[in-house]
């Protein structure tokens, strides 16, 4: 088990949501700019992953409960 934080552009209510760690790997090791767009309505929803730089590139993660 483990805990990490991210530095995100957020302009909402807060949310608290989880992702297993290896998923996340998966998709942003396909990733080539260093921006990443995650569009989630809430956190028991799947949450779709954009890489900012291409309009291409889709990624669907699905949040683990908390």
């Amino acid at each position: 088990s483990a805990v990490e934080e991210l530095e995100a552009s957020y302009n909402d209510e807060a949310i608290e949501v989880g992702f297993n760690s290896r998923y996340l790997l998966d998709i942003l090791q396909q990733v080539r700019s260093g921006n990443v767009r995650f569009a989630m309505s809430d956190a028991a929803s799947p949450t779709v992953v954009h890489e900012v730089d291409d309009a291409g590139s889709i990624y669907v993660l699905m949040p683990m409960r908390v």
